[in-house]
């Protein structure tokens, strides 16, 4: 925001080391001219410090000089003008206002002090240190005072300026902005919607108009929930800087939320979503947006759009490539993703696969239940429940306990299904689980019914 003022500035100062000050006084379009000593003085004492670039020093002589001449003077609207661009000068911007605006007050009250451009220069410079001052403050009451400052000499200025440019529209359009939200828990809609209204003016205003002008009305889309609207402008700004990752970032999450405010609706929930996929594969021909975690998002956006089978693909190629984490979340989300295509033996084989990477008995235990809920596989899950209790590990050892009993209880392996579910019992579920004593209640029926066809055998031998 301040860098035209420093050109301008670096200009003003080496104008007045080079010239002295009686002949910068007098201008053509006639100012009154400098007291004959404080004329001198500047001379003698304060140009030696402006040439050396000693501030402090030449604050100090002029300090002296004012503290000696009439408060309504020309020579105090002149002093107090040198002294706020030292000040300037000095990047200390919030003690340039009060002689800025003694200058400004005076070249009011006396139209010929300062030409007309001299003045709309501090107008805008006091709108722009106010503004400054406003975004540096944390309080929400002391932004606010500064912002309405600086709005005014904004408004001021664009009232008697010739001819209004982007910069400066684009400005007008911050403050009122940074207006609006100065108080997070109370955002002020009239001001943001007069900042929009501003930025809709400056964008039709040139052919190619300031990426700060997208962000602005980026920000106050999202100030009034217009989702459908900060995709348009976030598709303008990917088009405009496709070298931004950020704003790929952006596009994609505000399609997603475009997604989840559609949720019931499901054709216009995938179309949204389709979006968001088409957003970070545009991002990853541009070289953004291919982390692991993006390469995953992707997955699961597919996943989410019922896109199973490349869902599947692009997460068991990015596991096996590196380009997606390998944990066992990841893969335990990809035997479940070719579950959903109705490939339970490539499920199966992914998690055989993963459970060399990850010593748990987890893995084993979701191929058990895999092969439950295939035909003819009893025996397969049977023993991957087995595994997955040697192993260890288990999230709920009670439920694999469970299920290695149902197995083995169809296999009428009676004495391994009451082994289980004796153990089931000694879990913290065990007591609560009412199955359970069903269940065992069942083997051991089946075992007093085998043990009396034994002893019924054995008479018969007799």
């Amino acid at each position: 925001m301040f860098s035209s003022l420093r050109v301008i500035l670096s200009t003003a100062f080496i104008g007045i080391a080079l010239v002295s000050v009686q002949s910068f006084a007098a201008e053509e379009q006639g100012p009154p001219g400098l007291n004959e000593k404080v004329s001198e003085a500047l001379q003698q004492k304060m140009k030696p410090q402006l040439d050396a670039k000693n501030w402090d020093a030449a604050l100090a002589v002029i300090d002296s000089v004012l503290a000696t001449v009439d408060a309504n003077s020309y020579d105090t609207a002149f002093l107090s003008d040198i002294k706020a661009k030292i000040f300037l000068q000095k990047n200390d911007y919030a003690k340039a206002i009060a002689p800025m605006e003694t200058t400004l007050r005076l070249a009011d009250k006396h139209p010929n002090y300062f030409d007309k451009k001299a003045v709309l220069d501090t107008i805008y410079f006091l709108a722009q240190i106010y503004y400054q001052e406003g975004t540096s403050s944390k309080v929400s009451s002391v932004q606010q005072q500064y912002f309405n400052k600086s709005s005014a000499y904004i408004k001021r200025w664009l009232q008697i300026s010739p001819k209004k440019n982007q910069e400066a529209s684009l400005f007008y359009a911050s403050i009122l902005y940074n207006q609006a939200v100065a108080n997070p828990d109370k955002v002020d809609l009239t001001l943001v919607r007069a900042s929009r209204k501003e930025v809709e003016e400056g964008l039709l205003s040139a052919l190619k108009p300031k990426e700060g002008f997208y962000m602005l009305l980026l920000a106050s889309m999202q100030q009034e929930a217009d989702v459908a609207g900060s995709a348009e402008v976030l598709e303008q700004m990917v088009k405009m800087k496709p070298e931004n990752k950020t704003y790929w970032l952006q596009l994609m999450a505000t399609y997603l939320n475009m997604g989840n405010a559609t949720e019931k609706d499901e054709t216009k929930n995938r179309e949204n979503i389709a979006r968001a996929i088409n957003t970070i594969e545009r991002a990853q021909v541009l070289g953004h947006l291919k982390t692991p975690k993006d390469n995953y998002n992707l997955v699961t956006m597919y996943y989410n759009a019922g896109q199973f089978g490349k869902a599947t693909d692009l997460l068991y190629g990015g596991l096996k490539s590196g380009e997606i984490e390998s944990d066992i979340k990841n893969w335990q989300l990809l035997a479940y993703s070719f579950q959903q295509v109705g490939q339970d033996t490539k499920a199966i084989s992914i998690l055989q696969e993963a459970s060399k990477q990850f010593k748990t008995g987890q893995l084993d235990f979701q191929i058990g239940q895999i092969y439950s809920s295939m035909d003819n596989k009893t025996l397969e899950a049977y023993n991957s429940y087995g595994v997955a209790l040697k192993k260890g590990g288990l999230d709920k050892p009670h439920s694999a306990y469970m299920f290695l009993a149902y197995t083995a209880f169809e296999l009428e392996k009676f004495d391994d299904a009451l082994e289980s579910i004796l153990k089931a019992e000694q879990t913290p579920e065990g007591a609560k689980d009412t199955q359970l004593l069903r269940l065992k209640s069942a083997i051991q029926e089946a075992l007093k019914e085998r043990e009396a066809a034994k002893a019924a055998l054995e008479v018969k031998k007799i």
